[in-house]
């Protein structure tokens, strides 16, 4: 790995959570190297052990967020770390699923929208997928501060098999060449790979999310299953190895797609493999 210092520069991010959303700014440069402030929003402490309360830009101060790239390489405050040579990244063809989305609206994401219900969705497509698969659990978890857009649990003989399925809806009315169909999903992709280490944590989350998620006329988030479902799969985890699905769905993205976005997609399963010996699985869209 090779590290320089980057130039004067800003990088603007996003903290969100289900309740908040605060935008910030990284400053590269000056006396200290880099300075992060708040660019929007109302600031909140953070307790981190035995340090805080502090309010989270002063947090950053000290310990930057690390920004990694779609080149797998990262940004640490102002330094940035990269491979000595650009990795020749590649995804083959058997690795994407491609699925027809005839009768779906590819252009909209989100099966549930100020109270009502979006059967023409991409998520409600994916939904009915899990469903008729055998999925003991489907839990909709999309908002601020999801683990994943569609969390799917089924217990086999020997394992448990936990399923993180993450969609996003296509930029045109069709598939294409556009890079940033791919790489929020992908991104969102990364950030659930704490899940494979923290089933408990998951178990938590979903059942306090709908707690509090549940609202715009509909009951329930559990598409199948429920909060007692989730207390007999924390039993389960005690003798049962944990199996973990990590899914993008983009029906913007084609098999044949642009060395760009394979690029894009071969980092994310490169990450994944590294991280947490998990491979990215993709479903596409029709060429």
């Amino acid at each position: 790995m090779f590290a320089q210092t980057l130039p004067a520069s800003e990088i603007d991010f996003r903290v969100k959570s289900a309740d908040w959303s605060n935008e910030y700014t990284l400053f590269v440069g000056g006396e200290n190297g880099f300075s992060v402030s708040l660019k929007s929003g109302t600031e909140c402490d953070v307790k981190a052990g035995r340090l805080g309360p502090m309010p989270l830009a002063e947090y950053f101060r000290s310990y930057p967020p690390l920004f990694l790239l779609s080149d797998l390489s990262e940004i640490n405050g102002n330094l940035w770390v990269r491979p000595n040579e650009k990795a020749s990244l590649d995804i083959p063809n058997d690795r994407f699923e491609s699925w027809d989305w005839s009768g779906v609206n590819i252009q909209q994401e989100t099966m549930w929208k100020s109270g009502v219900l979006r059967k023409q969705s991409v998520q409600f497509r994916v939904a009915q997928d899990m469903l008729s698969s055998g999925m003991d659990i489907v839990f909709d978890d999309d908002a601020a501060g999801e683990s994943a857009d569609l969390v799917c649990f089924r217990e086999l003989p020997d394992k448990i098999e936990l399923s993180l399925i993450h969609c996003k809806y296509a930029g045109g009315e069709t598939t294409g060449d556009r890079i940033k169909d791919i790489v929020e999903v992908c991104a969102q992709a990364i950030r659930s790979t704490k899940w494979k280490w923290k089933f408990k944590g998951l178990c938590k989350h979903i059942v306090r999310r709908e707690k509090t998620l549940s609202k715009e006329g509909r009951a329930t988030r559990f598409l199948r299953g429920d909060a007692s479902d989730i207390n007999r799969f924390l039993r389960l985890h005690r003798t049962k190895e944990l199996e973990t699905r990590i899914v993008i769905v983009q029906p913007g993205l084609k098999e044949d797609c642009t060395a760009d976005q394979r690029y894009v997609l071969a980092a994310t399963d490169s990450y994944l493999l590294d991280t947490i010996g998990v491979k990215l699985e993709i479903v596409c869209g029709v060429n």
